[in-house]
């Protein structure tokens, strides 16, 4: 059960740091400068991510499970994100790590623990035997 649970967290934490990092880089090479956009919709891309993903988890894996895993995501990625915005934007991760790891964390798991107290609440009432769990 901890190796799933780690390797769930690693998983989703990935793909959030991914998400981002690719999203930074596609304004680097870009033209605009309209730098409120491009943040607004990197923070929309991290909390529907959250919201939908912990939202499924919640459904399949119930509330506790569910948002144990999602705190351990929030904080891993929370660390992550502002590492490889530092690594795109070559400046100094100890920059950007400051403040920027507790605001990312808590960007994540804010929309991730209603997604995940939704999906609970859909897992009680559907009952255990009747969801399909595949992960």
């Amino acid at each position: 059960m901890a190796g799933r649970m780690l390797l769930g967290v690693v998983v989703r934490a990935a793909a959030l740091v991914l998400v981002i990092a690719g999203w930074a880089a596609v304004l680097n090479n870009s033209d605009t400068t309209d730098a409120l956009s491009a943040g607004l919709l990197a923070f929309f891309l991290l909390v529907g991510f959250a919201f939908v993903w912990s939202l499924v988890d919640g459904i399949r894996q119930g509330f506790v499970v569910a948002t144990v895993l999602w705190l351990l995501t929030s904080a891993v990625a929370g660390i992550g994100i502002p590492t490889a915005i530092a690594i795109v934007n070559d400046s100094a991760i100890t920059d950007e790590l400051g403040e920027s790891g507790l605001f990312f964390g808590l960007l994540l798991f804010l929309p991730a623990l209603a997604g995940v107290a939704v999906g609970g609440l859909v897992h009680r009432i559907r009952g255990r035997d009747e969801v399909v769990a595949a992960g």
